[in-house]
């Protein structure tokens, strides 16, 4: 049977060769991709997450940055129904330029997007639909590298729990966490911590491990080619990050400039990293909360720009890379050795995300 994967690319408005939300399918048995199966036309949805009952959230990321909520298998009934036969329920500005990356509140009626031109939204989203940009947070700061560091630039956020927001900044090298009130929808704009990362670190993504009340954050620095591991400390008034539990590893041994894009959980006690120009995923084992490189996964198409982590069948996992420049979502399915046992491979312009689709 075969279940769908929501892919997001770059589209023209921002240079790339993609269409919007491509529907791909997957054989939940292999985890083999078939065809595109359709075609949501949308500018740029460059990050995706999933709502409640099904919907499914998009930053759009233009120099007027736009959030919007779509709904599976819709037949119209909001603006902008698509010929992938998908309604938009809502959408909402998300209050700066280039919004690439969202996370949905754990109560599901609040988003929070990462402007990379700057700054931090918070949209409100009753019923799971965005509707209404409530909030802007900023913040000064720069970096060493004069090149992408010249100012502030938030590339993702993530809710720690239900009162803790978390924006690692690339172009301050800093983590800042933000006090939130669900209820009001709305963060102190004050940070109540800033960790500041190595200099010229860039911190882009993040990833947790380990249980609650034990668990570790792992930044990627896209600028270092490092990833760094802080533990999370729980407290009444919310989450703090600890000190680095180590150094920040090294990342994939592959010759010439190394930029890492996404971390994921591949494991317990194991992560994945995508890592452009070298065009690996390097795989590393967390021992005492701190993360160590052991093996380089070759993955046979340029520029990865996100990696999506399924369970499969037996041990191992499915892994589906959305390798930009290669106009492929690529599937590679991994046994509990870390060696390739499968391989299948989707055209998609310019993929910049995976997620699965619930099933209805």
């Amino acid at each position: 049977m075969d279940e769908l994967l929501a892919v997001g690319s770059y589209t023209a408005a921002t240079g790339g060769r993609g269409g919007g939300v491509a529907l791909l399918a997957r054989e939940a048995a292999t985890g083999r991709l078939g065809p595109v199966r359709a075609q949501d036309p949308c500018a740029s949805p460059s990050f995706l997450a999933a709502g409640p009952a099904g919907a499914l959230h998009a930053a759009h990321e233009l120099d007027e940055g736009v959030v919007s909520t779509r709904r599976p298998g819709g037949t119209g009934g909001g603006a902008g129904g698509g010929a992938g036969g998908r309604a938009v329920l809502g959408e909402a500005p998300t209050g700066g330029s280039s919004p690439c990356h969202l996370a949905v509140h754990p109560g599901g009626r609040l988003l929070a997007v990462a402007n990379y031109g700057g700054s931090v939204g918070l949209v409100a989203a009753p019923g799971g639909v965005a509707a209404e940009l409530v909030q802007v947070l900023t913040h000064p700061g720069s970096g060493p590298r004069a090149d992408r560091q010249e100012a502030s630039h938030p590339h993702s956020v993530t809710f720690l729990d239900a009162t803790t927001l978390l924006v690692a900044d690339l172009g301050t090298d800093e983590l800042r966490v933000h006090r939130l009130d669900p209820a009001a929808g709305r963060a102190d704009e004050r940070p109540a911590q800033r960790v500041r990362t190595p200099p010229g670190s860039g911190p882009r993504h993040v990833a947790l491990t380990g249980a609650a009340g034990a668990r570790t954050l792992h930044v990627a620095g896209e600028l270092d080619a490092t990833l760094l591991s802080l533990p999370v400390l729980e407290g009444p008034d919310g989450a703090r990050l600890g000190e680095p539990v180590a150094r920040p590893a090294l990342l994939g041994a592959a010759p010439g400039p190394v930029h890492p894009s996404e971390v994921a959980v591949l494991a317990p006690g194991r992560l994945v990293v995508a890592n452009r120009g070298a065009d690996v995923l390097t795989v590393h084992d967390v021992t005492d909360g701190a993360a160590r490189p052991v093996a380089d996964v070759p993955l046979g198409a340029r520029n990865p720009r996100h990696v999506r982590v399924l369970p499969r069948a037996g041990g191992g996992a499915h892994l589906y890379v959305s390798a930009q420049d290669s106009d492929l979502v690529v599937h590679l399915a991994l046994d509990a050795d870390l060696a390739v046992v499968d391989r299948s491979a989707a055209e998609v312009g310019s993929p910049t995300f995976a997620l699965p689709l619930a099933r209805g």
